[in-house]
């Protein structure tokens, strides 16, 4: 078993780690989480092929909400910068 340890992080300002969760209503969820005492680092942003907003943990771990827009309407994200 490989275990990969997880910090919380010493700089708010660096991630160490993060949880990306997808939803089906990204203003619902914003709005519920805030009215639960969730204290955004960003509103949800349009992000081409979806929307995002991001969030610290109670112990400083960065979790970034989003929802796909683009996809039924074949708008994909950009794809990933060419190495070579």
């Amino acid at each position: 078993m490989i275990v990969f340890p997880a910090r919380r992080p010493a700089d708010p300002g660096t991630a160490t780690s993060f949880l990306n969760i997808r939803v089906a209503d990204i203003e619902r969820c914003y709005r519920e989480w805030s009215a639960l005492g969730a204290e955004f680092l960003t509103e949800p942003i349009g992000r081409k092929a979806e929307l995002r907003c991001c969030l610290r943990d109670p112990d400083g771990y960065l979790i970034e909400v989003g929802q796909a827009t683009g996809l039924l309407d074949g708008i994909l994200a950009d794809p990933p910068a060419s190495r070579g």
